[in-house]
């Protein structure tokens, strides 16, 4: 190979590496953007929080971590991303819609008069990861009129919920491991144990929760309006 071209190669590939070594000093965007990220849940298997822009702000160059994130729209989103490599990307997606992100680096610019706001949930890699247990009466089976699967991977499945006022869904158990719970209408539903006990469930639209494993159960929209939510299934949230 000409000597030239020989060290063309070598600035290339330096040029590269120095790109992504200085992507990975890009800061956590809790750091690099406080006004416009808020921490909502934290715990050994999971964080999440909400980025939020107001008309045509922009969040700084800031960095989401491996192994990448689930993203649960809360509004509509017409936003720009402008990566640290110096490419451009616009994306839309509308409120309630749920997507995987990979580990990126980036800023964003909310490229319309709306307010925007996301919820970012990051999953935690655990040293010996189990396989995603099974449940032979998983809402999603038992009672498909009312849930469904909406993405899945290695670490993560996400299902929706959606139930017309006063409706009664069919009794369930989620799998044995812990999810992210995401209210996207206010919530008053009551709960059925198979023990006869029941309790009830309220809550604001955009609320975040975190749900342990639980036992099976009936809920009941109280409500003269729709309820949604989303769930997100840690797959290595096990104990």
């Amino acid at each position: 190979m000409p000597r030239r071209l020989s060290k063309a190669f070598f600035l290339l590939g330096w040029g590269f590496l120095w790109i992504r070594a200085a992507a990975a000093q890009a800061p956590d965007p809790l750091i690099a953007d406080p006004e416009h990220s808020h921490l909502e849940l934290e715990n050994q298997w999971v964080r999440v929080f909400e980025e939020h822009l107001g008309p045509h702000e922009t969040m700084p160059m800031h960095q989401h971590p491996a192994p990448g994130a689930a993203i649960v729209f809360l509004t509509d989103r017409n936003n720009k991303l402008t990566y640290f490599d110096g490419s451009v990307k616009s994306f839309q997606n509308h409120a309630g819609e749920v997507i995987w992100a990979a580990p990126t680096t980036h800023k964003s610019e909310n490229l319309t008069g709306a307010q925007f706001a996301a919820l970012q949930i990051e999953p935690r890699p655990v040293a010996n990861p189990k396989p995603f247990p099974k449940e032979s009466t998983d809402a999603v089976i038992v009672d498909p009129a009312h849930y469904r699967v909406l993405l899945e991977n290695e670490w993560i499945r996400a299902i929706s919920l959606t139930v017309g006022p006063h409706e009664k869904l069919k009794f369930h158990k989620h799998p044995a491991t812990g999810a992210v719970v995401v209210l996207l209408t206010d919530q008053n539903m009551r709960q059925y144990h198979t023990d006869g006990s029941s309790h009830e469930n309220h809550g604001k639209a955009g609320t975040v929760r975190w749900a342990p494993p639980d036992e099976s159960h009936q809920d009941e929209n109280l409500s003269d309006k729709p309820f949604r939510l989303v769930r997100i299934e840690l797959k290595q949230a096990q104990n």
